[in-house]
Order: structure tokens, then sequence, then C-alpha cells
């Protein structure tokens, strides 16, 4: 396709100039930023930690999955077996 000029067709022979409109704008808003009791309620964001870097939390979630683990092992040696 070749690049026209923004034109209305009227016929196949007369072209004319089409304007663009001009459309109200809206003013940018004023940005709020917080104060210092607002950041005293925000939430704490932990620091960024490297790839491979154990944590507290880490290991908490660790020592969670592997005692879930031994409590359903028991529980699943203690269910009553129907072999009669």
């Amino acid at each position: 396709m070749t690049n026209r000029d923004n034109t209305t067709r009227t016929d196949t022979t007369t072209r004319t100039q089409t304007t663009a409109r001009s459309t109200p704008t809206r003013p940018p808003a004023a940005r709020r930023y917080p104060n210092n009791e607002e950041n005293m309620d925000a939430p704490l964001v932990p620091f960024i930690r490297q790839p491979g870097e154990d944590d507290e939390m880490t290991t908490i979630r660790r020592e969670l999955a592997a005692l879930r683990a031994q409590l359903n092992r028991i529980e699943r040696t203690m269910q009553p077996t129907d072999t009669q």
C-alpha cells in the first residue's frame, strides 16, 4: 500500500483534505505521595536475596514439609487395613 495523506474520498476523481478533530485533553492528575505515617503503616518488603541464599523462612518451610511428610507416613501406618 502507498502512504497517502489523510484524505476523504468523495468520488474517484476528487479528494478533499480532512482535518483532525481537536479533543479536549485532560490535565494530568496530581500525584499523591504518602506521608510518613502512611509509610509506617505500609507492609515491610523483604530484602532481595541472592539466588541459592537460604534464609529463616526457607528453613522453616523445609522443616514444615518434612514434618508434613512424616505425619502422612504415620497416618498411613495407623489406618486400619481391610484384610479380613
